[in-house]
């Protein structure tokens, strides 16, 4: 079973504004599984998350700026694996 953390919880440890969190989940940019009155971040969630709030607390990047990055970084994900598929292809014709 997967470890649920509170948004609360979550926000007091590591000194987070629980609104950022909530328009990270208003804008699609990640997901939290809600429970009655409580909002829960999944453990598999933490790297992204912490990936976010480095973005917007250390590097001061707004929450369209953060959407846009993460975009871009699955693109450049997405080609990474199509380069990798391609040279695989291209080795086997040599």
């Amino acid at each position: 079973m997967a470890t649920l953390i509170t948004l609360k919880e979550y926000s007091i440890q590591y000194n987070i504004e629980p609104e950022f969190l909530l328009e990270l989940e208003e804008s699609g940019i990640i997901f939290f599984q809600e429970e009655g009155e409580e909002k829960y971040i999944l453990e598999e969630q933490l790297s992204e998350l912490e990936r976010y709030i480095r973005f917007y607390y250390d590097l001061n990047i707004n929450i369209e700026g953060i959407d846009a990055i993460r975009h871009l970084l699955a693109k450049v994900a997405e080609m990474e694996r199509e380069i990798k598929m391609l040279r695989g292809q291209l080795h086997l014709h040599q």
